[in-house]
């Protein structure tokens, strides 16, 4: 894919398995066989007809498939980014993860650069159908396209590289069941220099742990939340030392700034650690009717760039989102704020 910095989903090493071999649903390996696909530019691997192997991902399980759609779709919300609103304001399921969501970044130089969601369906030219699926787990750990030409990190990856294998497979999986969509993307208006790095991987020792003693009844659950949190709303919550490069000494306590186009409004995230800045006196079940709901504490709507609700992290399964709450619930306290969405 040739556009600049885009962003992609919203997904450490993980094929063990060479090409030339493929797990079935049981996990038993078998031969690999071949693919063409006629490609042309754009989002495609390169003009021309490409041939592309038989892929680990085309032969997932079920409940793996089903693990990736539930990790794109609810814990991660990448359809937030990538699934463009109609005039109602809704997702336009029509244009499912097609991309053409944008956002503005004010520039070092004064300038405003705009950053394009990409098309991450199956499409050959304006998506990611030619790509490997060590391109797309790349792309979603690493940062990188299929030509290596990094993202710009408004896309959480330096958080997704601490994902499991076995969860950045499953939505390697899912993705290659995303039916192809035409919708061309336009390119960033930042170019970024040639061999420009991607933004730095997170390390997992920079992620504060829940403040729970390891006796602690709740201590594994909230554990189980450190992780889904990683993923899902440390990078939105935590203030930036450059783009996506997070502050963690400030984790989850709020400050980030950007701008949708689709939106006047300049979002701020809220700070949500057990400070008075932040969530100090909500409960584990206040946090867990948040993320449900959409809403604030006394019931009000929350800033228009929120994840939550039905459709996106509302959608998760109750215990995770009690193991997230737990753990928001239980965070290093930090002073930081109180900031409006404004």
């Amino acid at each position: 894919m040739n556009t600049k910095w885009i962003l992609t989903v919203g997904l450490a090493p993980l094929f063990a398995l060479a090409c030339s071999s493929t797990p079935d649903a049981t996990g038993t390996t078998t031969a690999s066989t071949t693919t063409t696909a006629a490609a042309g530019g754009g989002g495609g691997a390169g003009g021309g007809t490409q041939t592309l192997p038989d892929q680990p991902s085309q032969h997932a399980s079920k409940e793996i498939v089903a693990r990736g759609k539930y990790l794109i779709d609810s814990v991660f919300a990448c359809g937030v980014c990538h699934t463009p609103t109609g005039k109602d304001g809704k997702p336009d399921m029509k244009m499912y993860l097609a991309g053409s969501r944008s956002y503005e970044f004010p520039m070092k130089d004064g300038t405003t650069n705009v950053v394009n969601a990409e098309n991450i369906t199956q499409h050959p030219e304006q998506g990611i159908g030619l790509w490997t699926d060590e391109q797309i787990q790349n792309g979603i750990a690493k940062g990188v396209d299929d030509q290596d030409v990094a993202f710009w990190p408004i896309m959480p990856y330096p958080e997704y590289a601490l994902l499991t294998d076995a969860d950045l497979f499953a939505m390697v999986s899912y993705l290659r069941t995303i039916p192809g969509n035409a919708n061309v993307v336009p390119a960033d208006t930042y170019e970024p220099p040639a061999g420009e790095p991607p933004a730095a991987s997170a390390k997992d020792s920079e992620i504060p742990h829940t403040t729970l003693a390891k006796g602690d009844p709740d201590y594994a659950a909230a554990e189980r939340g450190r992780y889904l949190a990683t993923g899902a709303c440390i990078q939105c919550h935590t203030e930036e030392l450059s783009p996506g490069v997070a502050d963690f000494t400030k984790a989850y306590a709020g400050g980030r700034k950007h701008k949708s186009n689709s939106d006047a409004k300049l979002a701020t995230s809220t700070n949500i650690t057990p400070d008075a800045t932040g969530l100090a006196g909500w409960t584990v079940a206040d946090i867990v009717a948040s993320i449900k709901g959409n809403t604030d504490k006394t019931g009000k709507a929350l800033c228009s760039a929120s994840p939550m609700g039905h459709g996106y992290m509302g959608d998760m399964t109750d215990a995770d989102m009690t193991d997230i709450a737990t753990y928001i619930h239980t965070l290093p306290p930090i002073k930081n704020g109180p900031f409006t969405c404004e």
